[in-house]
This record gives C-alpha cells, sequence and structure tokens, in this order.
C-alpha cells in the first residue's frame, strides 16, 4: 500500500457525486503539477471517497480550488477508442483539505510573482526556488 499527501487544482469538472448499487461515493480529477528540466510536468490524479462528509464537501470541491488530499494511491490500466492504454493514478482519500484559502495577492513571494510574470509572458515556467535539482549524474545507477 502507498500512503500519499498529494497537493493539487481541481480540474475541468467540478466534484461529482454518483450513487450506484455499491453506495454513493464522491469522485474528482486533480491536476497535480511538477518540473522537470525547466518544464512543467502536469499528472492527472482521480479522487475518490465515500465518506459521508467528503460528498457533503464534493459541493465545494470546483474547478480551479487547490486541495490537498491524504489517502491510498492506486493505478490502473484502460484502453481508450483507438486502442492506445492509459495509466489512471486514483487516490482513495482519507482525508481532503482546502489548499490557499485566503488573499493570493498578499501571501505572494518574489519567486511566485517571477513565476506569475513568466507565464504571462509566455516564457517557460520557472520553478520554485527549494525544488529539488536533478542530479542524475549524480546516480549510482
Amino acid at each position: 500500500m502507498i500512503y500519499t499527501h498529494t497537493i493539487g487544482r481541481i480540474g475541468a469538472k467540478d466534484c461529482r457525486v454518483i450513487t450506484g448499487t455499491h453506495g454513493t461515493f464522491m469522485a474528482v480529477d486533480i491536476a497535480v503539477d511538477d518540473y522537470s528540466k525547466g518544464k512543467q510536468i502536469t499528472t492527472w490524479v482521480r479522487v475518490k471517497s465515500s465518506k459521508e462528509n467528503h460528498i457533503r464537501l464534493a459541493e465545494y470541491l470546483t474547478k480551479g480550488r487547490m486541495v490537498l488530499v491524504e489517502g491510498t494511491l492506486t493505478s490502473s490500466i484502460w484502453t481508450d477508442r483507438n486502442g492506445e492504454n492509459h495509466i489512471q493514478h486514483s487516490i482513495i482519500a482519507d482525508s481532503i483539505a482546502f489548499v490557499n484559502a485566503g488573499n493570493k495577492d498578499a501571501t505572494d513571494t518574489p519567486a511566485t510573482k517571477a513565476r506569475k510574470a513568466a507565464k504571462a509572458e509566455g516564457e517557460a515556467p520557472v520553478p520554485p526556488a527549494d525544488a529539488p535539482q536533478d542530479k542524475s549524474e549524480d546516480l549510482p545507477f
């Protein structure tokens, strides 16, 4: 079992509450961003939960909101209409919390302002100052 703490933004659709033969649960897709070699990489993760408080929280889990999700990570492979295989990462949530609920402009650091300026100018994103550096030459394998 892999237990994870993940921060991401709710993607293209708001949270959905689904009722089926196995009960009621909520599902939402979040975009988790990472930086590698000066490029932003986005990984999509499906978050699911059948906890009553998460189902009630679903109406507030709207597009663009940043959330912290804690839970068990799973992966599965699915095939699209064209016969291509894809990997779907999912988290069965134990905990869901909102991140950055305050005034965005008041908490901007110089690094955050630089990333916003670069994004506005269409340049490559600037990784955070505390991001791990790629030191592949230091790896023993």
